[in-house]
């Protein structure tokens, strides 16, 4: 029989994500369309600070527990859901409330991991190789032989975007931060990895580029990286704004976006999966649905690298939050539960 309560990390108020705290959390009952799951492993991402400081744009209420990405068994599901059953393998993209024993999940974004996958590799892909994966495919229109520009390519947007563009047949340009990180790159499948530096990058760039800089951007910092991209573009190119780890969100000058033909592209996936101002879930879970099944397909055959992980158990999770916020992180940071 199982307990009436569980372990988790909770948000009693808005606060620094430091004064979080582990506690007991009471179990409650499904509603339609849930599925609850057995957490094996949850993601730790930037956005865990803006969401238990109340500054996402989503507000959970108070109390909660943070985490939007698991993988696990399924303990129960609402009677409603048919697709899924209780001990299968899954992987699951969550509103919150992750970073505990058990998570509840709308079974919309819930994902069966096929055999040959292990569940800590798992827990990353739905929403960070998700992220990567449709922005490439649906938004910039990646394709084999282009050259690509990925900043923050140490991190786990940056780490996966590597894997993923060169799946996809890229040739991949890296920036990261440190000598450790370009190396990481390197080794993750990038052609070259260069220092971040605004004030040389293009110049580097386009040394690389016969067509005078790179076809797609894959731009997750923002700040003087972004303002650096626009002259690291070749004519033609797509620069996809994905996040602003930098602190600062730029402005556009639209006149370089007209003279070099550049086409800029905003990309949110919290719209596909029901974090939008409206929640669309419903409407893009087969679109989502089959991507993720191919993302999982490919990590479980070998075709795709498996996601970089940095390992820590639930009781060092101040060691795990901290390790993503002081951007020290090489890959994804995942709790180990």
């Amino acid at each position: 029989m199982q307990a009436d309560d569980y372990q988790g990390l909770v948000c009693s108020r808005w606060c620094h994500w430091s004064e979080l705290a582990l506690q007991r959390i009471a179990r409650r009952p499904l509603a339609a369309g849930q599925v609850r799951i057995r957490v094996r492993h949850a993601g730790v991402g930037f956005a865990l600070s803006l969401f238990v400081s109340g500054k996402y744009q989503r507000k959970p209420p108070l109390p909660f527990t943070p985490g939007t990405e698991v993988a696990g068994e399924i303990i129960e599901v609402a009677p409603d859901v048919t697709q899924l059953r209780p001990g299968q393998r899954v992987a699951a993209a969550l509103d919150w409330g992750g970073i505990a024993e058990e998570a509840v999940a709308s079974a919309d974004t819930v994902y069966p991991v096929p055999d040959g996958l292990s569940l800590a590799h798992a827990a990353a892909l739905p929403i960070t190789y998700g992220t990567v994966w449709a922005a490439l495919a649906w938004r910039a229109a990646l394709q084999p032989d282009d050259t690509m520009l990925v900043h923050g390519a140490s991190g786990a947007l940056g780490t996966a975007a590597v894997q993923v563009g060169r799946l996809m047949g890229a040739r991949v340009i890296a920036t990261a931060s440190t000598p450790a990180k370009r190396e990481a790159a390197l080794r993750n499948g990038a052609a070259h990895a260069l220092e971040p530096d605004p004030a040389t990058l293009a110049a580097a760039v386009k040394a690389l580029c016969p067509a005078g800089g790179a076809d797609v951007v894959f731009d997750p910092v923002g700040g003087d990286l972004f303002d650096a991209s626009l002259r690291c573009a070749a004519p033609g190119a797509r620069l996809l704004s994905i996040g602003y780890a930098s602190g600062r969100i730029p402005a556009v000058p639209a006149n370089l976006l007209l003279v070099k033909n550049l086409t800029l592209v905003g990309f949110n996936y919290g719209y596909y999966i029901g974090w939008g101002l409206t929640d669309e879930r419903r409407r893009f879970a087969p679109r989502v649905q089959a991507m993720v099944a191919e993302i999982m397909q490919a990590a479980a055959s070998g075709r795709l690298a498996p996601p970089v992980l940095q390992h820590f158990a639930l009781r060092d999770w101040l060691d795990a939050v901290d390790t993503t916020m002081s951007r020290r992180a090489i890959g994804k940071v995942m709790l180990d539960i």
